[in-house]
């Protein structure tokens, strides 16, 4: 049997499809996000490199991981440009030996470049002139955390600093991999221009302004 629909009983399903939607609706709060009919144009059902989920591995890599480890004995882009293992030897040769690349100028630019990340990752133990009383310092006895007015920070070369950047020491940790090579010698410039002043002004040396210039 074959049973015949006309328009007006189209109209009929549709209007009272639409009419139980709109009670529906109105009976949700102004945050509800409503329901997801196609939840694949929202959730992506690819492997999110940075989302791993313990109890749901990744059955592609052997190791589980959404993100795949680089390749062995590999350098990323931009990074070659120190050859000093972290070996104590190594540091010292760091001292005596590196310099900062002719590349990088103490210009008014890299300062306030240097500035930008030592805000950012010195901060909270040197603090904001460099006399290490940041809110971190204050949890360690005193003298943990140096002073840049200290002979020790006054006479560290660049390249000791370079390498105490790279690798780590003592109670700092290493920023190899938050802060590029050009970076890292912009901070360094910041904190030789934190030292001078500290060692001008000493512990009531004043924290420059955004209008770096050129100070060396």
């Amino acid at each position: 049997m074959t049973m015949k629909i006309n328009n007006t009983t189209v109209y009929k399903i549709f209007g009272s499809m639409a009419l139980v939607a709109l009670i529906a609706a109105c009976g949700r709060g102004p945050n509800d996000p409503g329901t997801e009919y196609m939840p694949d144009m929202y959730v992506s059902e690819g492997y999110e490199p940075f989302t791993q989920l313990a109890e749901s591995p990744n059955k592609i890599n052997a190791d589980g991981k959404n993100m795949r480890e680089p390749a062995k004995h590999t350098i990323a882009q931009g990074q070659l440009d120190y050859y000093y293992p972290y070996q104590k030897e190594q540091y010292d040769e760091a001292l005596k030996n590196v310099k900062m690349p002719a590349t990088i100028a103490y210009t008014s630019e890299n300062l306030a470049i240097g500035k930008h990340f030592y805000d950012i990752n010195c901060f909270p133990c040197h603090g904001d002139i460099g006399l290490g009383d940041g809110a971190v310092a204050v949890k360690f006895p005193p003298g943990n955390i140096p002073s840049y007015a200290t002979d020790r920070i006054q006479t560290l070369s660049e390249g000791g600093m370079y390498h105490s950047i790279t690798y780590g020491k003592n109670l700092m940790g290493s920023y190899a991999s938050v802060l590029t090579p050009t970076e890292r010698w912009c901070v360094i410039q910041y904190v030789q221009y934190l030292s001078k002043k500290a060692k001008t002004n000493g512990a009531t040396a004043t924290a420059p302004s955004d209008s770096l210039k050129k100070d060396k």
